[in-house]
């Protein structure tokens, strides 16, 4: 079965000095950096949040604090709003330094329009295709190994998005870290993902 590797997220702002930081995020990147040099995969591939100024996410752009919870009517927003981050060619938006980019053979920029966000790395969130799963299944893809930030949020969108295309996924525990806002959030997502069918391994 042809393999491919999935890189959710490993952008500065979501690192310790970035703007929506996770706690721990430089540790994975040494195991991340072990899968990309590895050549076991058909496909690497990496998802880039890529807001456009001012996106509707921003808690900014409704005069709030960041983490207030969203209660509008928008089927594309999640149910919290964000500090600004990862804004269209800023360096929050760019991919860790350490994190060996030359081997990614598809970069998928998600979260591009102003009143939509997307957690998931396959669709935005009102579920617009954004073209992964076209991608793995012109080439025969039948397994992913995801990796990245936040193992909470946009890891766990992404986990979804694949067992529901009908794709084999492994979570490589070692290689995500999350955001865990509120206490046992992390070991849900995990006992959530594993219910549905992805695999969780070290």
């Amino acid at each position: 079965m042809k393999e491919a590797l999935l890189c959710v997220d490993l952008q500065n702002d979501f690192y310790e000095d970035g703007a929506l930081p996770v706690e721990g995020a430089s540790e994975i990147n040494f195991q991340v950096n072990k899968l990309l040099h590895s050549g076991d995969f058909a496909a690497v591939t990496a998802s880039q949040d890529w807001h456009p100024p001012g996106h509707k996410s921003f808690a900014s752009s409704h005069g709030e604090k960041p983490f207030t919870p969203y209660e509008g009517d928008s089927e594309g927003l999640g149910q919290v709003l964000w500090p600004d981050h990862c804004v269209q060619n800023s360096e929050g938006a760019e991919f860790h330094p350490e994190i060996s980019t030359e081997y990614f053979d598809l970069i998928i920029r998600k979260g591009q329009l102003p009143e939509v966000d997307s957690y998931s790395a396959f669709r935005d969130n009102d579920g617009r295709e954004l073209g992964l799963a076209g991608y793995f299944k012109d080439l025969v893809i039948g397994k992913i190994l995801v990796v990245g930030l936040a193992l909470d949020v946009c890891v766990f969108y992404t986990v979804q998005d694949a067992l529901k295309y009908g794709f084999e996924v492994e979570l490589i525990r070692s290689a995500t870290k999350g955001v865990e806002a509120q206490p046992g959030d992390i070991a849900a997502a995990l006992e959530k993902m594993e219910d549905k069918g992805a695999v969780i391994r070290e």
